[in-house]
């Protein structure tokens, strides 16, 4: 087991080019700058900053593009992505909850999904989904499986399994034809923190993107550990002289209703024992504000 940090340190490590394309501005909004632009103010003349590589074309972006006449952009093109969501006794309820997780954080970033598959634990369906998705350039797998059925397809894991809960059971690995492939466990707000930290960390440092980093915000109130190592837990910012952080969930099983009346979610690491009032921690917001 590894630490979510190493763990996203060796995600970005294993960041590929999924290519690059020129569009116009019209079909630009979302997407990725693939290469910097530097522009001239047309009222004075002077030199502005350029938009580095990177930047998520805003329509603010946009506008100052176009009054710089510049008609068209480099933008990275987006990766063929396929979703497997693993059919386990509860039926397809949870599978379906995780595919609307996943999509929303790739919409994020001007992607769709190629595909979205639901075979069932321990059929034959299960193995053929895996092998007919290792064409696809990221394929994500939400289930409760072990990864023996990766290996089998000839994917070649880089870690397994990380020091957090509920996200411990992820598992990162690529394929002889360089798919990258992430297993995540079947238990949906888990695939919520796994989404934010490790898919979308993996989608920037492919797009040479900023970095996820937390704020570091003080606890508004008195929290115990609940489970034995660090805890991911639902939070809502709140405002007592000055921004403050609470946690939404105290149990060991969160509920995604929860979850979606958050602002984002604390890191509470077991090595600072009880959080006090005014404890700083780190605190990832749902949704990127830069």
């Amino acid at each position: 087991m590894i630490s979510v940090p190493a763990a996203i340190q060796q995600i970005a490590a294993c960041r590929t080019s999924w290519g690059k394309s020129t569009l116009s501005l019209s079909d630009s909004e979302g997407l990725v700058l693939a290469e910097p632009i530097a522009y001239t103010s047309l009222e004075n003349g002077h030199s502005l900053p350029s938009f580095p590589t990177g930047t998520q074309l805003s329509s603010r972006h946009l506008a100052a593009i176009n009054q710089a006449e510049i008609l068209q952009v480099p933008v990275f093109t987006p990766p063929s992505v396929v979703f497997i969501g693993l059919t386990e006794g509860e039926g397809p309820k949870i599978p379906q909850t995780n595919k609307f997780t996943v999509e929303g954080a790739l919409a994020n970033y001007g992607i769709r999904l190629r595909e979205a598959k639901f075979p069932a634990a321990g059929s034959p369906g299960l193995l053929k989904a895996v092998e007919t998705s290792l064409d696809a350039d990221l394929l994500i797998l939400c289930g409760n499986i072990l990864p023996k059925i990766f290996l089998d397809a000839g994917v070649e894991p880089v870690f397994n399994r990380v020091k957090a809960h509920p996200c411990q059971a992820f598992w990162f690995g690529y394929s002889p034809t360089k798919t990258r492939v992430m297993l995540m466990p079947s238990n949906p707000f888990a695939v919520q923190v796994a989404t934010r930290l490790f898919l979308e960390s993996y989608i920037r440092a492919c797009w040479s993107m900023k970095t996820i980093r937390p704020w570091l915000l003080p606890y508004a109130e008195h929290r115990t550990p609940v489970v034995p190592q660090d805890e991911y837990v639902p939070a809502v910012t709140v405002h007592r002289n000055g921004l403050k952080i609470r946690a939404t969930s105290f149990s060991a099983q969160t509920d995604i209703g929860l979850a979606a009346q958050a602002d984002g979610f604390i890191c509470h690491s077991i090595d600072n024992g009880s959080l006090e009032p005014s404890s700083l921690v780190p605190f990832y917001p749902w949704n990127d504000p830069s």
